[in-house]
């Protein structure tokens, strides 16, 4: 069955129990990620799921990772899910397969599965089966409308006690990427600065928040990281510790950016002679020398590790609370690490 735009982002938070398989898709690759994780929460609930991450490069090198991972039973009798990561049709028929099996059987698999990926034609072999499969959920993701952006903000702010100027939000909302992941890591990094603030946010408060330094600092930490330099890295941490930003908020930064990575990987494999103009946000020229160095040194399988490293971390944090901080720091020193180590 297919749900497209907003019925796509309720039906996420909410796919009940009749529902084992989710495809979603959109062109903004960071919309099909959140219905995913959307997914996965409703799924898992308070005590959480047992997730194991995949790609089209692991299952084509070996189909029966993907099989073997969705018949696997938790020892500890855990939930379990599979998140496949694709693009297009590579491994249409796989998951296909997976798809029409589970449909036909309801207790064909242990684990149930979550597919995101990027625009799918109509046309599409992998859309089709998805939209007639009657346990299968194809979410079609739409880009936000600025209405729904504010909407978004003022909810977020909301949920923590807060409000903000109509100045400020439409300050905010104006300077805030077209990447839904990365918009995310900016708006809940608002809503914590608005937390027990006591008065509205300010147009004043939202251009200190975004202030160059800070932003620098995050790209600094990922980039530090992902080039193998541990000690920038730990420093550009420091400095956005000290200025408040959540670990969350990295953990999703670094997403993104593993995500870009991942689509740059992609995009260069189909023959794309500037792949970087075409990644959100986009690569200049005078960057991409560096940035495919740093692809050169994370192929896709290496990425989706870190990938699944991210969502342990996230899982973690949110359980730790005010002490997530050390997780978060850990997690950058081992990619830092593996970095210097492949140099």
């Amino acid at each position: 069955m297919l749900h497209k735009g907003r019925q796509a982002e309720s039906f996420a938070r909410r796919p009940g129990d009749g529902i084992w398989a989710v495809v979603a898709f959109s062109d903004d690759e960071g919309l099909a990620s959140d219905a995913a994780q959307s997914v996965l929460a409703a799924w898992g609930g308070k005590a959480g799921l047992d997730v194991t991450v995949l790609d089209d490069d692991a299952i084509r090198k070996d189909p029966s990772l993907l099989f073997d991972a969705l018949e696997a039973v938790s020892l500890l009798g855990d939930a379990r899910a599979v998140r496949v990561r694709t693009s297009g049709d590579k491994i249409a028929a796989l998951l296909i397969e997976a798809i029409e099996a589970g449909d036909a059987a309801p207790d064909r698999y242990a684990a149930r599965l979550v597919v995101e990926t990027g625009s799918l034609a109509s046309k599409s072999k992998l859309r089709i089966a998805a939209e007639k499969a009657a346990r299968t959920a194809c979410l079609q993701l739409f880009a936000d409308e600025a209405g729904d952006i504010g909407d978004r903000v003022r909810a977020a702010l909301l949920a923590d006690g807060a409000t903000i100027s109509d100045d400020a939000l439409e300050l905010f909302t104006g300077d805030l990427p077209g990447h839904r992941a990365i918009a995310n890591a900016e708006i809940e990094k608002l809503a914590l600065f608005s937390r027990g603030l006591g008065r509205p946010v300010g147009v004043e408060d939202v251009r200190a928040l975004t202030a160059t330094s800070l932003r620098q600092d995050m790209s600094g930490v990922l980039i530090a990281a992902l080039d193998g330099r541990p000690a920038d890295a730990h420093n550009a941490l420091d400095r956005l510790t000290e200025a408040g930003t959540s670990p969350i908020s990295i953990l999703r930064s670094l997403q993104m950016e593993t995500l870009r990575m991942l689509s740059a990987h992609e995009k260069t494999a189909a023959g794309d002679s500037n792949p970087g103009r075409s990644l959100r946000p986009p690569i200049w020229p005078n960057e991409w020398p560096a940035f495919r160095s740093r692809m050169n040194a994370w192929p896709p399988k290496r990425l989706m590790r870190i990938m699944e490293r991210i969502h342990d971390a996230e899982r973690q944090a949110k359980t730790a609370g005010p002490t997530a901080e050390p997780i978060v720091r850990l997690l950058i020193n081992d990619l830092a690490r593996a970095a210097e180590a492949a140099r």
